[in-house]
């Protein structure tokens, strides 16, 4: 599943300048303060942005003056996506928001916030439309082969983000193609898990799994609904979770029905509730859960993948992103050398940091991972090849 096709970015954070293409499964490699918290920040300032507003979006990071890149640079803060969501999109004419924005001084004391917007879709299988918005205006334009003419035109308030406003629009006017775009990123779940929520009972519901894990029991109990799905999520918790033999769940009268996970481990009288297992067993039953999950968001970011897992699960673990893949595109944090020599040259994305402060990404192509790593003639795998800084993205 491939919905996002590229990023750029200019003037967000440390991303001076960035432009980087995405696959369904996208590893993001690199030390502490090089930028991979960043990009994916990026993704959710966007969906931060489609829900409340660019002010608030902005409010929320510590203001214009924190988001912007501290560094030495000019120019505004400037976000270009390409994506394939729309109706009649296609991967070689995609989908294009382009959003740019920058402050203006008003008065002595007082500074206001300038934006930009533009939307490129295809609304027929023929031909396709651009609204670009500057101030409070937004423009429609009928763009077909050789010829762009003007549609009609649309006051809007200028504290208001057409990515946020649009998406009201009647279908006839644009408004379906945009709120797909927006529902990219305002649907983008970063998944940390909490172990200590993930312990808890939790009521029951048919909501996917929450990014802090802390419905976990509730979603398990979806999952083993489906007895083909279910049966897979339990082989790979086996696999992973040394001792496992099966899972029972629990239910807890109260006010709001609630669900306790219990573990039937081999070896012992009686199970063993979640709240008492180990944070490496939390973390590989919420990684499970929600990569099985039949209806994710169409964009999902893992940070620390790695975090609290054994080497020896790492095999199992690559084989089930690249499947989970298929229904969601991930964004994979990771500092596991052991899991990047199970990678693919085209799922590595190496972040770096430069002299001047701004990240560097990707900090090697794809197509010179592939021919490094080919050298090695299989000595070495992505993995050693990254540790060695051959590829870049190291502390040193």
């Amino acid at each position: 599943m491939r919905p996002l096709l590229s990023v750029s970015a200019q003037n967000f954070r440390s991303l001076k300048r960035v432009s980087v293409e995405l696959q369904p499964l996208n590893v993001l490699v690199g030390p502490n303060q090089a930028g991979k918290s960043n990009f994916l920040d990026l993704i959710a300032f966007l969906g931060d942005s489609a829900r409340h507003d660019l002010q608030s979006a902005l409010e929320r990071r510590g203001g214009y003056d924190r988001v912007r890149f501290r560094g030495d640079t000019t120019g505004a803060v400037a976000i270009e996506v390409k994506a394939n969501v729309t109706r009649y999109s296609h991967e070689k004419t995609p989908d294009e928001y382009r959003l740019s924005f920058w402050t203006r001084r008003a008065s002595r004391e007082r500074r206001v916030l300038v934006r930009q917007e533009q939307f490129t879709f295809k609304r027929t299988a023929g031909r396709g439309r651009r609204i670009t918005v500057s101030g409070g205006k937004a423009e429609f334009i009928r763009v077909t082969s050789g010829s762009e003419d003007p549609e009609q035109s649309l006051h809007l308030s200028t504290n208001t983000l057409a990515l946020a406003a649009l998406r009201q629009l009647p279908k006839s006017e644009g408004g379906e193609e945009i709120d797909r775009v927006a529902q990219l990123f305002s649907n983008f779940r970063v998944f940390n898990p909490d172990v200590e929520s993930a312990k808890q009972p939790s009521r029951i519901s048919k909501r996917s799994l929450s990014p802090d894990a802390g419905n976990l029991a509730s979603v398990i109990m979806q999952l083993m609904k489906d007895d083909d799905v279910y049966g897979d999520f339990l082989d790979d918790a086996r696999a992973m979770v040394p001792g496992l033999e099966s899972i029972e769940l629990e239910g807890i009268d109260g006010p709001a029905p609630s669900m306790a996970v219990k573990l039937v481990e081999r070896g012992l009288r009686s199970n063993t509730y979640l709240a008492d297992t180990s944070y490496g067993t939390i973390r590989v039953l919420a990684l499970l859960a929600l990569l099985y999950d039949p209806h994710p968001p169409q964009l999902t970011c893992i940070e620390e993948i790695d975090h609290g897992l054994h080497p020896y699960v790492l095999d199992r673990l690559v084989e089930r992103l690249r499947e989970a893949s298929t229904r969601t595109q991930l964004l994979i944090v990771t500092h596991s050398p052991a899991l990047v020599n199970r990678l693919k040259p085209e799922e590595l994305l190496v972040c770096e940091r430069s002299e001047d402060g701004s990240t560097i990404l990707p900090a090697a192509d794809p197509e010179e991972i592939r021919l490094k790593e080919a050298a090695t003639e299989g000595r070495l795998g992505l993995g050693e090849l990254w540790f060695s800084g051959s590829l870049g993205g190291t502390p040193l």
